[in-house]
Order: C-alpha cells, then sequence, then structure tokens
C-alpha cells in the first residue's frame, strides 16, 4: 500500500501524540541537564553517574516506546527523544578531552621549565635555539 503525502487539517489523536512527546521530551531534557549540571559535584560517583545518566534515560526511554501502547508509549518516545538529543549535544564535548584539540597549552605559554625530567636543548649547531627565540620575539602579528 502506498503512502500517501498531503497537507491537511491534524486529527485530535495527532495533535495530542505530538504535545505529550513535545511536553515530555521538554521535562526529560531540564531534568537531565540538571541530573548533568550536578554530577560533578558528587566525586568518584561523578563518571558512572555522568554516562550512566546520558546512556540510561534513551535505552529507557525507547524501552517503554517500544513496549506500551497509547499515550505512554508517546511519553516514552519523548523521554528517548530528549535523552538522544542530550547524548548528542554532550557526547562532542565529553570526548574532547580524549583528543589532542581537547588539550590545552600549559601556563606559562606552553614552556616547560627545567628539571630532573626535562631534557634541556644545549647551543646546537652556532646557537640555532637562541637565534629562533630572537626571531620569534621580532614577528610581529
Amino acid at each position: 500500500m502506498a503512502q500517501e503525502f498531503a497537507i491537511a487539517t491534524p486529527t485530535t489523536e495527532e495533535m495530542t501524540r505530538v504535545g505529550i512527546v513535545a511536553g515530555v521530551a521538554g521535562v526529560t531534557g531540564a531534568v537531565e541537564g540538571i541530573a548533568l549540571s550536578m554530577s560533578p559535584k558528587l566525586g568518584a560517583l561523578e563518571l558512572p553517574f555522568t554516562w550512566g545518566t546520558m546512556l540510561g534515560v534513551p535505552v529507557l526511554g525507547a524501552g517503554v516506546a517500544l513496549l506500551t501502547k497509547g499515550m505512554i508509549s508517546d511519553a516514552g518516545l519523548g523521554i528517548a527523544a530528549a535523552g538522544a538529543a542530550v547524548l548528542g549535544q554532550t557526547l562532542p564535548v565529553m570526548l574532547q578531552e580524549f583528543t589532542l584539540a581537547g588539550r590545552r597549552a600549559p601556563a606559562g605559554g606552553g614552556q616547560v621549565g627545567a628539571g630532573p625530567s626535562v631534557k634541556m636543548l644545549g647551543q646546537g649547531a652556532f646557537g640555532a635555539p637562541q637565534r629562533a627565540q630572537a626571531m620569534a620575539s621580532q614577528l610581529v602579528i
């Protein structure tokens, strides 16, 4: 059977479904956002609480949506949609910590001071490190 595409006035059931999904998604997103913002205060439980919330909410919502009927199924769909949206928004920021793009230079312009585990460059060929430093200080940006 072919699916029709037509612009028509929505029925009461369709409007109710959209309202339930949107309302539950908004509330779920707000509650999940509050839970994730308070997770750094949990200390050692921060990591499991954060990941458990981010992964558990969409799975719980999808389970409710798939295993029930009617308005409860619509509410589960809203929970799954909000959980997936929060996961999609938060995951790239969290994964950025594991990439080189997320690393920041240490304080002091990125230079490491002398110490037992730091190898300092010597004079080199004709004082190349000193020349490079002098040339870098003369650059105008």
